[in-house]
Parts: structure tokens; sequence; C-alpha cells
């Protein structure tokens, strides 16, 4: 062990390095475009239940789609 750093020094954690960003770039995205969706669908006068059930359906058969393209474009062939 070096004895010229300080006992506490590891404890720290390291810092955010310039330039690293602090949120992933893809959550961002999802994340305006559902806000704006649900401001959208609000604004357009449907109640909150049919915004949160539409946001909800439509963000699981996207995730089913991207599944399904990643198994067959993935798959090994023969």
């Amino acid at each position: 062990m070096n004895m010229r750093t300080h006992s506490h020094a590891s404890c720290v954690p390291d810092p955010v390095r310039k330039g690293s960003p602090l949120l992933p770039a893809p959550a961002v995205v999802i994340i305006v475009v559902v806000l704006s969706l649900t401001a959208a669908l609000a604004a357009r006068g449907q109640n909150l239940e049919t915004v949160i059930a539409t946001i909800t359906v439509g963000g699981l058969m996207a995730v089913e789609l991207l599944r399904r393209t990643v198994a067959v474009f993935s798959a090994r062939r023969v």
C-alpha cells in the first residue's frame, strides 16, 4: 500500500470525468417522447386513464417488436 495516500482516499468515488454523459441519450429520448405524447393526448381532451393505457400498450408493443427483430437478425444461419 502506498503510504503517501490518505487512508480515506479509497472511500471517495471517482469524480465524473469531463465530457462524460450523466444520462444515457436513448433513455433521455424515450422520456422526452413519452412525456410529449402524454401531454399531446391530454391536451386533446382524453382522460388520464386512456392516456396511460395508450402509452403503456404502445410501449409494450415496441418492446416486443424490438425483441423479435433482434431475434430474427441475430439467429444463426445454418
